[in-house]
């Protein structure tokens, strides 16, 4: 049964530093940032300043009916299709080089539709960064720093998401 794994600001500054150092190290030089909106904002802005990358741009996306993986089988979880709610608009991304940063990659499905966004607006390449890939991800994004099963709190989300995920955990573990 999976836990929740709660991380202050100095975690998540750790974690971007190692993520920066494991992009650079990789040799691949990107023209810009597109940051996954909301889990992505943070780490994406960190990682463009420690990069050198002067283009931030963002996405949002969501899944309806997303049902989290509490009682699922190695904390997996299904949900709807992911669909942009935030576009990146009319932005000409032609023969760039762009790294696409999210908090974590748990089914893909939404990092999956913001790439092909990303290509649609004329991306040369495209990577992925995250900060964590979940261990059943059924794809791993091109850096990043570990893998976890537990759920993740991140500091830049509500006290309420924390609470719902008690919650659900806490269904979860009735017999």
């Amino acid at each position: 049964m999976p836990d929740i794994d709660v991380y202050t600001w100095e975690d998540v500054d750790q974690l971007c530093a190692r993520l920066a150092g494991i992009v650079r190290d990789s040799g691949e030089v990107f023209d810009s940032v597109v940051c996954v909106l909301r889990g992505g904002a943070v780490p994406g802005v960190v990682l463009a300043n420690a990069l050198a990358i002067d283009i931030v741009l963002g996405i949002k996306v969501v899944q309806a009916g997303q049902v989290t993986g509490a009682g699922q089988g190695n904390g997996a979880y299904e949900a709807e299709p992911a669909t942009v709610v935030v576009p990146l608009n009319a932005v000409d991304l032609q023969d760039k080089r762009v790294l696409v940063v999210d908090d974590v990659l748990d089914s893909g499905a939404s990092i999956s539709v913001v790439v092909e966004e990303v290509f649609r607006a004329g991306a040369a390449a495209v990577r992925v960064a995250t900060l964590q890939v979940k261990t059943y991800s059924p794809m791993k994004p091109d850096f990043y720093v570990e893998e976890r099963s537990n759920w993740l709190f991140y500091p830049w989300m509500s006290g309420e998401e924390l609470r719902q995920m008690e919650s659900r955990l806490a269904v979860a573990r009735q017999p």
